[in-house]
């Protein structure tokens, strides 16, 4: 199954914050357009006849109406985030796992760059489990 990654900003992502965010995803991904180029597909292009769409990046959106993002995301999110706010959806393929490691590099790059939220919040890194003494 897909999974959703959101950056919620306060201020709209311009070309060089998305290029940016795209290249923190992989520099090594192909970028292609999608869905009559409102979405971008940054694809693993390893084996030139089989690309593979990774990663969905759907255009930014303004939401204005107070309530909306706690409607759609919950009372915890929607605290953190007044609006009107800047909703940019990547979407992560199902397979292989790394989609969703892309997906929060491309969310965490813009909010580095711009401010604002990720959600979901990242997974927690596993800790190392310590060698036997």
């Amino acid at each position: 199954m897909s999974r959703d990654v959101i950056a919620l900003l306060p201020a709209a992502p311009d070309v060089p914050a998305m290029l940016a965010a795209m290249a923190a995803a992989g520099e090594e991904l192909l970028v292609l357009p999608a869905a009559g180029r409102a979405v971008l597909q940054l694809c693993d292009a390893a084996d030139p006849e089989h690309v593979r769409p990774l990663l969905s990046i759907e255009e930014p959106l303004m939401v204005t109406v107070p309530g909306e993002v706690t409607r759609l995301l919950g009372a915890e999110v929607g605290v953190e985030v007044p609006t009107p706010v800047w909703w940019v959806e990547a979407r992560a393929a199902a397979t292989p796992e790394r989609a969703v490691r892309l997906a929060y590099r491309f969310a965490g790059a813009l909010v580095r760059r711009l401010g604002g939220v990720v959600w979901p919040p990242p997974p927690a890194p596993h800790p190392h489990p310590r060698p036997p003494i």
